[in-house]
């Protein structure tokens, strides 16, 4: 059994690693701190489970799993983040994750994640498969597509529609329509509307 956990911050990757050899003594573990890093680590080993951060540098949010389940189908990847899972985790799953695990999640949380993921099943926490998200009674936020909650996200974070465009690789036309279409399924005007609107929902 090998298992790849990415995450920029050391202490994570070495708490996560003690909780695998906790349940997985025989497993071989490897370490990045990078997506890029992960890439190559998956491309050097036959790795069963890649446990990723979501927010990775050199990562590009969700659209990281769909390249991982593109070029390394047989690794089962199990989302590891402190974004709001009843935001996110339907969204990673759609992509091709197994399973989305919040880091508040406790240590039998975890191991519960990791047995089942590795057993060809998908991990949904309770609190999600209890909540129901969208729509009026939901999260907002959750009308928003994946692009546009990405740029959501870098307004919310203080940047400008340039160093969004340059940060994705995107026209700046193309950001200002992204602006717009969130602005308008959230029904705000302004940035200031939008922090709020990401405090309520605690996406951040």
């Amino acid at each position: 059994m090998t298992i790849l956990i990415a995450d920029d911050h050391a202490i994570v990757r070495h708490g996560i690693t003690l909780v695998v050899k906790d349940i997985l003594p025989q497993a071989m573990v490897y370490e990045a701190d990078s997506f890029t890093a992960a890439v190559r680590a998956l491309t050097a080993n036959a790795v069963d489970l890649l446990i990723l951060d979501i927010n990775i540098p050199g990562g590009n949010n969700v659209e990281m799993i769909e390249h991982v389940k593109t070029v390394f189908p047989s690794t089962k990847v199990l989302m590891f983040s402190g974004y709001d899972e009843l935001l996110y985790s339907e969204r990673c799953i759609a992509l091709g994750a197994s399973g989305y695990l919040s880091k508040n999640a406790s240590p039998s949380d975890i191991k519960n994640a990791i047995r089942t993921v590795l057993s060809g099943r998908t991990y949904i926490s309770e609190e999600v498969k209890s909540s129901s998200v969208g729509g009026e009674n939901g999260n907002l936020l959750s009308l928003l597509s994946n692009r546009e909650l990405e740029v959501a996200m870098l307004l919310v974070q203080g940047l400008g529609v340039i160093e969004i465009s340059k940060s994705l690789n995107l026209q700046t036309s193309t950001v200002s329509t992204y602006k717009n279409r969130v602005f308008e399924k959230l029904r705000i005007s302004n940035l200031a509307d939008l922090i709020e609107k990401f405090k309520l929902y605690k996406s951040l």
